[in-house]
């Protein structure tokens, strides 16, 4: 009967932190959505990935179609972005690039955040010889303008998608390390780390159970946020000739395609503009708006 009502009663405790776990997460999503800043980024990144995930469906026509007897046809009902140089057609082609940026953007962050946050916590938890090593290497990248870094990389690898993924993801690697870096000196210091040591857990649990779950925050801030600059940097780099190649469309070759004839023809380069122009706003918000969310100082404060 005693065993009966310990696990009865281990599972009505079970069940009730549970409903508290899940009644705070929606009370947290409840305030995040509480302001209308936050509600148009998030409506905007999800209008965003739907495009880029079901572009080929939303395509009027396939986006190497080419028409040269059509070419640099002004927005009408069969082209609502009218056509480029080759007689594409630019709104199929803005479409898919979405498809390209964001694909590539995910790919970037989710290697730069396994490779930086795992470098970070190494480097913050042991702290020195090991923490002087990496830390004097991501002082030395950080001592290179990120541009740079990605056209070097670029122009010595080529401009193969995984190069340039690599190319990327140097520099996002570092800031992952720095930030997981700073929280983990913190954390480390806390009681409930000193108690885990006293039990006797080994280094490989405390980092990855005890520390790391509570790096969470900061981490999603700045992947947010870093989609956004990733994006800008992949464009750039098309832009130069150094990113995705044609016919694979990008939002950065489009527009320098169209460079030569912003006079006559500027929905060439006008069209991919905007969508770029907006996929840095809905990200940088939600990335603000996310950073706000999980402030503890600003909850304290309000």
């Amino acid at each position: 009967m005693k065993a009966d009502f310990k696990t009865k009663n281990k599972k009505n405790e079970s069940d009730f932190l549970y409903r508290k776990s899940w009644d705070e997460f929606l009370e947290s999503l409840k305030n995040f959505f509480g302001k209308k800043l936050n509600i148009f980024s998030f409506s905007l990144v999800m209008l965003l990935i739907f495009i880029a995930i079901f572009a080929p469906l939303l395509s009027p026509h396939q986006f190497d179609q080419v028409n040269p007897l059509n070419a640099l046809a002004p927005p009408s009902l069969e082209h609502f972005m009218g056509t480029d140089t080759t007689g594409r057609d630019i709104f199929s082609r803005v479409l898919h690039g979405t498809t390209t940026s964001l694909s590539l953007a995910l790919t970037t962050i989710i290697f730069g955040l396994v490779t930086g946050v795992t470098l970070g916590a190494i480097s913050g938890y042991f702290v020195g010889i090991v923490d002087e090593i990496i830390m004097r290497i991501v002082d030395v990248f950080m001592s290179i303008p990120g541009v740079i870094l990605a056209l070097a990389m670029v122009a010595i690898l080529g401009p193969s998608p995984i190069y340039l993924v690599l190319a990327l993801s140097i520099r996002r690697i570092i800031q992952f390390a720095r930030v997981t870096r700073g929280v983990v000196l913190s954390i480390k210091e806390l009681d409930y780390i000193s108690a885990c040591h006293a039990l006797g857990m080994s280094h490989i649990r405390i980092v990855f159970l005890h520390i790391l779950p509570n790096c969470i925050g900061p981490i999603i801030v700045l992947s947010t946020v870093l989609i956004g600059n990733v994006i800008l940097m992949e464009s750039t780099l098309s832009f130069l000739g150094l990113g995705i190649q044609e016919p694979t469309p990008s939002w950065g070759t489009m527009i320098a395609k169209g460079n030569e004839f912003l006079t006559f023809a500027p929905w060439v380069s006008v069209s991919p503009g905007i969508f770029l122009f907006l996929t840095m706003i809905a990200f940088n918000l939600l990335g603000d708006g996310v950073r706000d969310h999980l402030d503890p100082k600003d909850k304290v404060s309000t």
